[in-house]
C-alpha cells in the first residue's frame, strides 16, 4: 500500500490529509507529522489577545483527530528531507531521531518565524501568531497605561530561484509574508480601548516594511488610510524594522518611532527544516517552488502546501487550503482515483474582525494577479461570519471541506 506522509498540523497539512483520506479511503497509509500534539485556529489568537477568547477553546488535539478519521498521528520536529531517498528525519517528543520513507510526502510545516533577526524581541516585543505570544500580549494590553502603540509586520525574505512553474503573475514580491493581522489588530485595539474608556490615552501607529497592504487593489488602500485617518491612526510606510527598545522601534536605515508597546508580525523566512533539507528541492529563500497542482518541480513525489510552498503570496489561511485540497486531489488520481483537480488561482480572502464594536471588514480582492474583483466590506454581519467559521473549524476539528464555497460569502 503507498505511504504518503503528510508534515504540518495547521491549515495546509490538514486539508491535505483530511482531503486525501476523504477520496481514497484505504487505497494508502496516510500519516501526519506534527511537532505539537495540538493545533490551533490561529485566525482567533488576536482574539484571545484582547480577551474576547481563551486559548483553550481554539485547541484540537490532533493524536485523537487524526485517528478519529482514520489517519496516523505522530508527534515529531520535522529536521529535514532527504528527496533523492524519499525520507524524513524527525525528532520525536523523547528526544529520538526517526529516519522514516515514504511514496508521497506533502510538506505543510510552514515557514519560520525570525524573532531572532529583531533586536530587543524577547524582551520588548509583542505578537499572535502563536498561542503563547497571543497570551503575553493580554497580560500587557491588561495592565496597559496608556502610550505609544506601533503595529506592523517584519520583513518577508522571500525565495525567487528557482521559480515555480505557474504564470509569473501569480507569485509577485512582497515586502510582508501578511498584513491582514496588522489590520485586525488595528481595528480590534481601536474596540478594545474604547471599551475600556482609554482611546484619549492611546496613540496608535501603524507600519509596514513596504507599502501597506500592497497586496490589495489602490482603492482598497485609499481606503484603509482615510479609515486610519478617521482614527487618528499614523500609518507608516518603508519601515524596515530592526530593534525594538523599551521606549521606541527602530528601522535598518535608522528611522524611529516612539513605542510602549510593539506588535510585530516578525520577520518571515524558510523553514530551517527545508533549508536542511536536499538543496535542489528548495529554492534561495527556503520554500519549495511547485508547479500549479503543488508538485515540486524537481521531485515529483513531493508535494508542498501551505506556507511551505513558494507560490503562497502572501502567506494565507485561504491560500493554504486550497493548496492543501489541490495537492490531495492530484495525488488521488495518481493513487487511483479519478477526481476533478481544482485550478489554482490566488485571491486575497480574509475577515478582519472588530468583536468590541461589533463589525467586521471582509477582503476578496485578487487585483495583485491581474484580476479585477476588489471587495473590502465593512458590516456586523461579517464579524458573525467569523464566529461562525471559527465554529466551523473547530467542530469539524480542522477538516475545511466546505472551506471553498464559505470564501464566497
Amino acid at each position: 500500500m503507498p505511504k504518503v506522509l503528510v508534515l504540518g498540523g495547521r491549515f495546509g497539512g490538514l486539508s491535505a490529509a483530511y482531503t486525501l483520506k476523504r477520496l481514497v479511503g484505504n487505497k494508502a497509509d496516510i500519516k501526519l507529522v506534527n511537532k505539537d500534539r495540538f493545533t490551533y485556529f490561529r485566525p482567533a489568537l488576536p482574539h484571545v489577545a484582547i480577551g474576547v477568547r481563551d486559548v483553550e477553546e481554539l485547541k484540537i488535539d490532533l493524536s485523537q483527530a487524526m485517528p478519529e478519521k482514520g489517519i496516523q498521528f505522530q508527534q515529531g520536529e520535522v529536521m529535514k528531507i532527504d528527496a533523492p531517498k524519499s525520507t524524513v528525519v524527525y525528532k520525536r517528543p523523547d528526544g529520538s531521531i526517526v529516519e522514516e520513507d515514504y511514496d508521497y510526502v506533502i510538506v505543510g510545516i510552514g515557514a519560520h518565524l525570525a524573532t531572532e533577526l529583531l533586536k530587543g524581541w524577547d524582551q520588548y516585543g509583542y505578537s499572535v501568531c502563536e498561542p503563547e505570544y497571543a497570551m503575553k500580549l493580554r497580560e500587557k494590553l491588561n495592565e496597559f497605561k496608556g502610550g505609544n502603540i506601533t503595529i506592523g509586520s517584519g520583513f518577508f525574505y522571500q525565495g525567487h530561484n528557482p521559480k515555480p512553474k505557474v504564470p509569473e503573475n501569480y507569485v509577485p514580491t512582497g515586502d510582508s509574508a501578511c498584513e491582514g493581522p496588522v489590520f485586525e489588530m488595528s481595528l480590534m485595539l481601536h474596540g478594545y480601548f474604547m471599551k475600556k474608556g482609554m482611546l484619549n490615552k492611546v496613540k496608535m501607529t501603524v507600519f509596514s516594511p513596504g507599502e501597506y497592504l500592497s497586496d490589495l487593489s489602490v482603492g482598497s488602500r485609499k481606503a484603509v488610510a482615510s479609515i486610519y485617518q478617521s482614527l487618528g491612526v499614523n500609518l507608516v510606510h518603508g519601515f524596515k524594522i530592526k530593534e525594538i527598545t523599551d521606549k521606541e522601534i527602530i528601522s535598518e536605515d535608522g528611522k524611529k518611532l516612539p513605542s510602549d508597546l510593539t506588535i510585530v508580525l516578525p520577520p518571515y523566512t524558510g523553514n530551517p527544516a527545508l533549508k536542511n533539507s536536499t538543496p535542489d528541492l528548495v529554492d534561495d529563500g527556503g520554500f519549495i517552488p511547485t508547479d500549479g497542482n503543488m508538485v515540486s518541480i524537481k521531485y515529483d513525489n513531493v508535494y508542498a502546501v501551505g506556507d511551505s510552498n513558494s507560490i503562497t503570496i502572501p502567506k494565507l489561511g485561504y491560500l493554504a487550503v486550497m493548496t492543501g485540497r489541490i495537492a490531495a486531489q492530484h495525488l488521488a488520481n495518481r493513487l487511483g482515483v479519478p477526481t476533478k483537480v481544482d485550478t489554482y488561482y490566488p485571491t486575497i480572502v480574509c475577515v478582519a474582525d472588530n468583536p468590541y464594536e461589533g463589525f467586521a471588514v471582509s477582503v476578496k480582492d485578487d487585483t495583485w494577479y491581474g484580476g479585477s474583483v476588489t471587495v473590502a466590506d465593512p458590516a456586523p454581519m461579517n464579524h458573525l461570519k467569523k464566529e461562525l467559521f471559527t465554529k466551523y473549524f473547530m467542530w469539524t476539528k480542522g477538516d475545511m471541506a466546505l472551506e471553498k464555497f464559505l470564501a464566497s460569502w
